[in-house]
């Protein structure tokens, strides 16, 4: 315990006094913080802001842009135009070329076959997404085509005219117009009549590197098809063949412009459907088998 004294009395003076001084600052400062004001930034305010913040947005939330003040820009497509295709159509559009005046976005250019017969006629009608050998539907005869299945330079028809089986096929001009080396011919457009140029299927080349059908016994082709033999690869210098839809019924000596206008077993050259031969089916009587390449022959 700390023992009363002059000296100690004037200590315990100083500190009271020392005590009231801080008391009293700290007094002042509290009552400086509640008495102070916060004034709100007012938009004149913002606005002294200065160009950092000139790219806010200061409109309310409600105060949104109208979509109908935005001018319109409903989607264009332009047309497929295959590419060095010359279009050589009159019509409203060209099937080949798919050129003209069809809405690109949603539509092709097709053929339709006149309900009184005649040449089909250009026609712009929905485009679905169908290429050989997919599947499609076909239209009745003479009506307005809504939607065949098969896309742009594509299609439907049916190869043997009255069966309810139907493909998509490209639409050419000439062989220049399809892949693989396949011919373009006429087909039928419907019972209705009528004819467009289409693209073969696909020939396949025989040989130890190939995957060409029979023409003999038809392996290799679906049940709806038949193995054809056409002209050769002249490059390789091998055979091919074809699983073809149809096939006609022209037998030695008949005139023919492909394969198919022949019976099976039977192949056009040049002009004139002849018997096909091979070690597997030699020429009868005094016929030679002539080659028409490497694998497969006709007889002469």
């Amino acid at each position: 315990m700390r023992k009363p004294g002059p000296g100690n009395r004037l200590m315990d003076d100083y500190v009271r006094r020392r005590g009231a001084g801080l008391c009293e600052g700290l007094l002042v400062l509290c009552l400086g913080c509640t008495q102070a004001e916060f004034v709100p930034i007012t938009t004149d305010a913002a606005d002294a802001l200065g160009p950092a913040d000139a790219g806010v947005d200061q409109r309310p939330a409600g105060d949104a842009l109208d979509a109908d003040s935005l001018p319109d820009s409903a989607p264009t497509c332009p047309a497929p135009s295959v590419p060095g295709c010359l279009s050589l159509s009159s019509g409203i559009c060209d099937p080949v070329c798919q050129t003209g005046a069809c809405d690109w976005c949603a539509q092709k250019c097709s053929y339709l076959a006149p309900a009184g017969g005649g040449a089909p006629e250009p026609v712009c009608t929905r485009k679905g997404k169908g290429t050989f050998p997919d599947p499609c539907t076909v239209s009745p005869g003479g009506a307005p085509l809504e939607s065949d299945g098969c896309d742009a330079g594509s299609i439907c028809l049916a190869p043997v005219i009255g069966d309810s089986s139907a493909y998509c096929f490209g639409l050419c001009r000439s062989g220049s117009d399809c892949l693989y080396g396949s011919a373009c011919g006429q087909r039928r457009l419907s019972a209705a009549g009528g004819s467009v140029s289409v693209c073969d299927p696909p020939y396949d080349q025989c040989g130890p590197d190939g995957t060409c059908c029979d023409p003999f016994t038809n392996r290799g082709c679906d049940a709806k098809q038949v193995c054809l033999l056409v002209p050769p690869d002249l490059g390789t210098g091998h055979s091919r063949t074809v699983c073809e839809f149809s096939y006609g019924d022209g037998r030695d000596g008949a005139s023919c412009v492909s394969a198919r206008d022949c019976q099976v077993g039977y192949t056009c050259v040049g002009s004139t459907c002849r018997r096909v031969c091979g070690s597997a089916a030699p020429c009868q009587g005094v016929s030679t088998c002539i080659s028409f390449g490497i694998e497969f022959g006709w007889c002469n």
